[in-house]
């Protein structure tokens, strides 16, 4: 990963509880998905491991269906948070590891080891084609990867279209503090998340039974709209013959009954960055024109979710 991207949730001060709270959750038909996919094909639910753990919310969703759950992460401060809340469940259940995803094959591992290997929120930011490799390398014969990524927030609601608006621009801002893109790690992840994941490849000598399931795709996976970036978007597509595309408009779809406080939240927690002060007050305005749009401090609108989900059996 690169390094802006590994500093966003480091410190001390930063608030992991509210992190959880200010994000769109996987539901447990979300997580039974994945699991009938990996029963049907000949899966063990004996260990997993969940990659880029962050504060290991994933993985203790996934600890309540598997007998053992392995979380790594590249930064050490997330291995810290991690390891505490985990230990706290279950620490013969749960173990910790800091390791950048790419390099998890590495790192002491034994190949062919691993029943599930969940990716959340992460691939896009790794070297794709040395990651799917080492998974490839870690899991059992028919054991699965289950890789997923949600994108802009998008108000259900057809009356809320100016919000929309509103939030899209509070997002466009809170970019700006990490421009130019071109060149940088953020340039590749965003025409993956442009590309719904479609350029990421599962070479078949290592993986069958590939699905990629798409929900609300006619909303952007990506938090900026393709003209309000530095670079070309253009991407190869690397679905190939006999893989599952599956597509669904759901907005029920991990909906969120948002308040302008949760958005605000969301948007906070999501890019950490800190505000000067100038940049306060903008952002002050912002959140003050959206609450009137959405009708007040306290009104609540149903928020939901473009997301991809990437499922691949190895061979």
């Amino acid at each position: 990963m690169g390094s802006q991207a590994d500093n966003f949730f480091e410190g001390a001060g930063f608030d992991w509880e509210s992190y959880i709270i200010h994000r769109p959750a996987p539901t447990a038909d979300f997580y039974q998905l994945i699991y009938d996919h990996h029963r049907t094909n000949g899966g063990e639910f004996s260990l997993a491991h969940d990659i880029g753990t962050g504060p290991g919310n994933i993985a203790e969703q996934v600890g309540k269906t598997f007998k053992r759950v392995h979380a790594s992460e590249p930064s050490a401060y997330h291995t810290s948070v991690a390891e505490h809340r985990l230990k706290a469940i279950d620490p013969q259940k749960f173990t910790t590891q800091q390791c950048r995803g790419e390099d998890i094959s590495a790192a002491g591992h034994k190949s062919g080891s691993v029943d599930l290997i969940t990716v959340a929120q992460c691939l896009p930011l790794m070297n794709v084609d040395q990651a799917i490799s080492g998974f490839a390398k870690l899991l059992k014969p028919d054991g699965t990867l289950a890789i997923w990524f949600y994108g802009r927030p998008a108000f259900a609601d057809p009356d809320q279209h100016h919000s929309q608006l509103i939030i899209n621009r509070i997002l466009s801002k809170a970019w700006d503090r990490v421009r130019p893109m071109k060149g940088t790690g953020f340039e590749p992840a965003k025409i993956m998340l442009c590309a719904f994941l479609d350029n990421v490849p599962f070479p078949s000598e290592d993986w069958e039974q590939v699905r990629r399931l798409k929900w609300n795709d006619d909303k952007p996976m990506m938090f900026l709209d393709n003209d309000d970036v530095d670079f070309e978007i253009k991407w190869d597509s690397a679905v190939r013959e006999g893989e599952s595309e599956e597509k669904f408009i759901d907005r029920d779809f991990w909906v969120v009954d948002a308040d302008v406080g949760w958005m605000r939240g969301f948007v906070d927690y999501a890019l950490p960055w800190e505000n000067k002060d100038e940049e306060k007050a903008q952002f002050d305005g912002l959140f003050k024109e959206l609450e009137r749009s959405m009708g007040g401090k306290e009104k609540k609108h149903k928020v939901t979710w473009p997301v991809v989900l990437l499922l691949a059996t190895k061979r």
